[in-house]
């Protein structure tokens, strides 16, 4: 008994070293103060279509269950026929042959089956889904949330929003290694972990939900556009780490924290800001192993990290401003101008 009462002094003491350094860290981290949500709804309404899809016989495939199929997933059934998978028209009879054809797929049927070993338990990533929809009701009590569905063929679609849901392709997240990934560069394949599936879908979300309609005319536009969604996204998943939420690794994470002032130099030196190339915009928020004209240590998308800096610091800045006024404010060059961003040299 002695033995086993020192053993657990000696736990605790481990414990409380390891909670106080999570704690140092979270707080060093600048992330925003959660807020306590238990008091706050989580219910929200999960379907997985990728399992009622495939659990359709393949052999001998009935109208009348994609008709049940089709009332149960309404929009989304209809788009994914039409649009994702490109099978055939979701009314049409005559088009059970192409989906028959789609589920006796090998190609098909061994990536669903990956599918399932990953996502057959999909409990984990409900969990982050119900406590992402408490801080979205917390920040956003006013708004619809939307049904959340998974589904099976998304290697050209990872998240697909409709007018009520918001949609996740499961094998966009099998894993860097999965064999189907091999033809993709590190950069892109390092995110196909599930351990990014909630925030892409959270991100997917935000970028329909808070959309302006009229079209972003440069790249600050785009970046501060953007640097909103990651804004939003710390606040929905302040759990999450910012190496998930950004898609970087520690490493490139650091190297911007170390280098901020001079990525924002040379955007500032090279006239970059107000540039509306398409090319110019692309290049700092699109997808790229590094970004041009900075060294190669330098990760992609450094726009979008530069405009999510920009973004906490209109916040920082103007302390009235609530994440719902800073998520519907449209003058971006408004944001740049009050948020006094200047970064350490």
């Amino acid at each position: 008994m002695i033995l086993q009462h020192i053993k657990m002094k000696k736990f605790y003491l481990i414990g409380l070293v390891t909670l106080f350094l999570f704690i140092l860290e979270y707080s060093c981290s600048n992330k925003p103060q959660a807020p306590d949500v238990k008091h706050i709804s989580d219910e929200v309404i999960i379907k997985r279509f990728d399992v009622d899809l495939f659990s359709i016989s393949s052999d001998n495939i009935l109208w009348n269950e994609l008709v049940e199929l089709r009332k149960k997933y309404g929009e989304f059934y209809d788009l994914y026929m039409e649009k994702i998978a490109n099978l055939t028209r979701a009314d049409d009879s005559t088009g059970m042959n192409y989906i028959h054809d789609f589920l006796n797929d090998p190609d098909m049927k061994a990536i669903y089956s990956e599918t399932q070993k990953v996502f057959g338990n999909f409990s984990p990533h409900e969990k982050k889904l119900r406590k992402a929809v408490q801080f979205y009701r917390y920040y956003f009590p006013e708004r619809y949330i939307p049904q959340i569905i998974t589904y099976f063929f998304g290697f050209n679609y990872a998240v697909v929003a409709t007018d009520s849901a918001a949609c996740i392709a499961l094998d966009q997240y099998l894993g860097k290694d999965f064999k189907y990934y091999n033809h993709l560069p590190d950069y892109i394949r390092n995110r196909k972990e599930p351990a990014y599936l909630v925030t892409d879908l959270m991100k997917g979300w935000a970028m329909t939900e808070f959309e302006r309609n009229e079209p972003r005319v440069d790249l600050l536009d785009e970046m501060i556009f953007q640097g909103k969604v990651m804004y939003f996204l710390e606040h929905i998943l302040p759990f999450e780490p910012d190496t998930i939420l950004m898609g970087y690794s520690k490493k490139q994470l650091n190297f911007c924290k170390e280098n901020e002032w001079n990525i924002w130099s040379y955007f500032i030196e090279n006239k970059l800001l107000y540039s509306k190339n398409y090319t110019d915009i692309s290049k700092y928020t699109g997808e790229a192993p590094f970004s041009a004209g900075m060294p190669r240590e330098t990760p992609g998308r450094t726009g979008i990290w530069t405009g999510w800096q920009i973004v906490k610091a209109y916040a920082k800045n103007n302390k009235n401003a609530t994440i719902q006024d800073i998520m519907n404010e449209h003058d971006y060059k408004k944001i740049l101008n009050k948020s006094n961003y200047k970064p350490k040299r």
